[in-house]
């Protein structure tokens, strides 16, 4: 797995997404300096808890749509599609003659999903990290409490203990960007074409973005009313189906490549 690391580093595209994509979370958090000094919000800063990149204050969520809508175009192009470059260049063969079909496939596949997991979730935590810094002694709440949902334990936990929360949906959207990570690399593997493995990859995870009442997002910003069998059934829903994907593509690639 070192060795795959090392060798997804060496990569300009790595480099420049993983750029791209901290660059996205400290643009955030400029936008907020800005949304809360004009005269709307002059008189107060807002709260270091709702501050933060998931929690989604800034006016627009422009940043947040950028980053969750289209992340699996920043996964396939940071790490994912690395094997249609194998395939094309012939590099596949020497590999998985090598290593063998089974760890070959394996190592691209947890290796694209862990890498993937922690560099969304270093990102972020940076973004907490700053964020509780430059608003520090912020108390405007958005007129967010406890108490504004009593019939909704899910939301009374969440905002009676703010930071933690952060951490913990911070957590839950690493493990989601690492089951999308997975899920386009086994669509590469199945289309090892840009053409078709961009817009499936996209149309997949879009598919989960969407929906009023069951959409993904609910469940990986924090402090919202979402309640805890909505939760529950998003997050299995969405986990049951890229898991599914990513097991039926890793058999079928294993036992029908030809090598």
């Amino acid at each position: 797995m070192n060795s795959y690391y090392y060798r997804l580093t060496k990569y300009r595209k790595t480099k420049f997404i993983v750029l791209c994509i901290l660059a996205i979370v400290i643009i955030d958090i400029f936008i907020l300096m800005g949304n809360f000094s004009s005269t709307l919000y002059s008189s107060e800063s807002l709260a270091p808890h709702l501050a933060t990149f998931l929690a989604g204050s800034s006016l627009g969520h422009m940043m947040q749509r950028i980053l969750i809508w289209f992340l699996p175009i920043f996964l396939l192009i940071m790490c994912a599609d690395s094997y249609i470059q194998d395939y094309r260049t012939g590099y596949r063969y020497i590999v998985a003659t090598k290593k063998g079909r089974f760890s070959y496939y394996k190592t691209m596949l947890f290796g694209n999903m862990s890498f993937s997991f922690l560099v969304i979730v270093c990102c972020l935590l940076f973004n907490m990290f700053i964020t509780y810094l430059v608003f520090m002694n912020g108390e405007f709440d958005q007129g967010l409490s406890p108490d504004l949902f009593p019939e909704n334990p899910l939301y009374i936990l969440v905002n009676s203990m703010p930071t933690i929360s952060n951490v913990i949906y911070i957590i839950i959207f690493g493990f989601f960007t690492s089951l999308c990570a997975g899920m386009a690399t086994v669509l590469s593997w199945c289309f090892p074409d840009m053409k078709y493995t961009y817009p499936l990859s996209f149309v997949i995870w879009f598919s989960q973005i969407l929906g009023l009442h069951h959409s993904l997002a609910l469940i990986i910003q924090p402090f919202n009313e979402v309640n805890l069998e909505d939760f529950i059934f998003i997050f299995f829903k969405s986990t049951i189906l890229f898991l599914a994907i990513i097991t039926i593509g890793f058999i079928y690639k294993v036992k029908s490549d030809e090598v």
